[in-house]
């Protein structure tokens, strides 16, 4: 009886050590740790998992960026290739048109528009529109280097046109009103042509 019992014991325990060293053999070693991402603060996707191919590498963080385009770095060719224009250069020179010629017939915004362009062009003044526009009393609405954010699709239109070529002030660099000009110098340039209320001279 004895023999018959220790027989069943000694078959359950080498069936054991046979599972034990199967289930040995068969885990495999090469498995990795998940790698999860999550986002930052700036956006960017930081690894926060450890993925490891064995124990002698050190955890690796995977770090990506997202890629954004600047609407400033964004060049639009303008007047034919003289110049270049950027989204926001278009933008600041809408809400200067709209600033400076709200009221105006749609030739005389078009008109404004060119004028900076024109300046740009010009070697007596920088060459970028943000320049021109922020340029010490160049215009009027700009005050404590800030332009009024206003404008509506009538100043677009006309900026549009402008950088496309059209250019109702015949080359002028320089606008005013005649009602209220108080300058003697502007009112000594050679006059271009008067749209309603401004008169564009260079």
């Amino acid at each position: 009886m004895r023999t018959k019992e220790a027989r069943t014991r000694f078959f359950f325990f080498c069936n054991s050590v046979i599972l034990f060293v199967a289930c040995l053999l068969g885990t495999p070693t090469g498995a990795t740790a998940p790698n999860l991402t999550h986002e930052d603060s700036a956006g960017n996707h930081v690894s926060s998992g450890i993925a490891m191919e064995d124990t002698a590498e050190a955890p690796r963080k995977t770090q990506r960026k997202r890629v954004t385009v600047s609407r400033d770095a964004e060049r639009i060719i303008a007047r034919s290739g003289k110049i270049k224009v950027t989204a926001r250069d278009m933008e600041l020179l809408a809400r200067l048109v709209y600033a400076e010629g709200r009221g105006e017939p749609y030739e005389g915004q078009v008109a404004i528009a060119a004028v900076v362009l024109n300046r740009v062009e010009s070697p007596q003044f920088p060459n970028t529109v943000r320049e021109v526009i922020f340029a010490p009393n160049a215009f009027s609405p700009v005050k404590n280097g800030k332009l009024p954010a206003k404008t509506d699709e009538t100043a677009r239109r006309a900026v549009r046109d402008a950088v496309n070529g059209k250019d109702p002030s015949k080359g002028a660099l320089y606008f005013f009103n005649p009602k209220t000009a108080t300058s003697s110098w502007i009112w000594s340039r050679s006059q271009a042509v008067r749209i309603e209320n401004h008169i564009f001279c260079r």
